[in-house]
């Protein structure tokens, strides 16, 4: 098993599951270009992967009219580009400071979250394949949606990671027939700064996932590169749930 495709750009590996990631490619061969809007971030990531084969750029994918130029660029640096994958998401708790979203987020901060979570989301993955459609490129894209997307009630981040499912379940059925292979993970409460609220070691105990822990970044990069390999193309289309049997997910 390796990699189908082996010059990526992983947007929001500066921390998190895009790090974890960003370092599973790194350590399959692939030479990686890191982005997310804070620089001191990257450069503790790149420090922390410790590859030559990894590249830092600070760009929010907000800036919708310069994705390409990004890409572009990311041609110049990597040697070639052919993969993506689109870790980049602000969570509710984090940007709130608060608790339950559904109940107390304002408008304002709807906005706000779904400005990053829902809209530069999409345009980055049309982006992306207009892309790799522009250049002939059997490519791989990759969401990192949420299993926020099942649960009963979701508010803003849910649904956005809903519609990533969505996109990825539509886009990669058009597209994999251009060679384009489009998945995504919903992972479940992952130890990452996203849920540092709550979430403070392995060694606590979670019940609301059956497997009675949190899941590791690692464990998602592992998956990650599976689905990104050659023999992850016959999941074309699909999000993998990983979220260690969480009870309040339906779906």
């Amino acid at each position: 098993m390796k990699l189908r495709n082996d010059k990526i750009i992983v947007f929001g590996g500066g921390s998190g599951i895009g790090l974890a990631i960003a370092k599973r490619l790194c350590s399959a061969g692939a030479t990686v270009l890191i982005t997310g809007r804070s620089e001191d971030k990257l450069l503790l990531a790149k420090d922390m992967i410790g590859s030559d084969n990894l590249y830092t750029k600070v760009f929010d994918i907000t800036d919708y009219d310069h994705h390409l130029d990004l890409f572009s660029e990311a041609e110049k640096i990597l040697g070639g580009l052919s993969g993506f994958v689109n870790s980049a998401a602000i969570g509710t708790g984090t940007y709130t400071g608060r608790g339950y979203e559904p109940w107390d987020i304002t408008p304002e901060e709807w906005d706000a979250l779904n400005e990053t979570n829902f809209k530069a989301a999409f345009f980055l993955m049309r982006n992306e394949i207009d892309y790799l459609l522009s250049k002939n490129i059997r490519g791989n894209i990759l969401n990192i949606a949420s299993n926020a997307a099942c649960m009963k009630i979701i508010g803003s981040y849910g649904a956005a990671k809903s519609a990533i499912i969505k996109w990825t379940r539509a886009f990669g059925n058009q597209y994999g027939h251009n060679g384009i292979i489009i998945n995504g993970i919903a992972p479940g409460a992952t130890l990452t700064p996203m849920i540092s609220r709550y979430a403070h070691s392995m060694e606590q105990k979670y019940e609301r996932h059956a497997i009675e822990r949190f899941i590791h970044p690692d464990e998602i990069a592992e998956l990650a590169f599976y689905l990104m390999s050659n023999f992850g193309e016959i999941i074309c289309g699909h999000t993998v749930v990983a979220d260690g049997g969480d009870n309040c997910a339906t779906l």
